[in-house]
């Protein structure tokens, strides 16, 4: 009976002790924006050479007005969301202003 049970006890314990240290690791850091998610992986896949040509010619791009224009275009299209979702956000749940408050006191210099 005793030999029984240390067979079982044996892979019981050993297969706990695997568990342990998944059970007790930290979370992956996340990336601010989820798009960062999806780029990573692309630009792991470019060798230095690549990545270099590649980030030449998006510094050459931006300097395209059309491009600037663009991007500016952009821009200003997110403070527009912006301005109308806070409101919606405060309409759907009025409990939810100190956390958009806390969020807009972590990024200083932004509105």
């Amino acid at each position: 009976m005793k030999s029984k049970l240390t067979f079982l006890l044996v892979p019981v314990v050993a297969a706990s002790l695997q568990l342990v240290p998944a059970a007790f690791a930290q979370p992956p850091d996340k990336p601010n924006r989820q798009f960062q998610m999806d780029r990573r992986p692309r630009w792991a896949n470019l060798t230095d050479e690549e990545r270099a040509k590649l980030k030449a010619a998006h510094q050459k791009a931006m300097e395209d007005p059309a491009v600037r224009a663009a991007q500016e275009k952009l821009r200003q299209a997110r403070r527009e969301f912006r301005e109308v979702m806070r409101p919606a956000l405060l309409k759907a749940d009025p409990s939810v202003q100190p956390i958009l408050e806390k969020m807009r006191t972590d990024r200083p210099g932004r509105d």
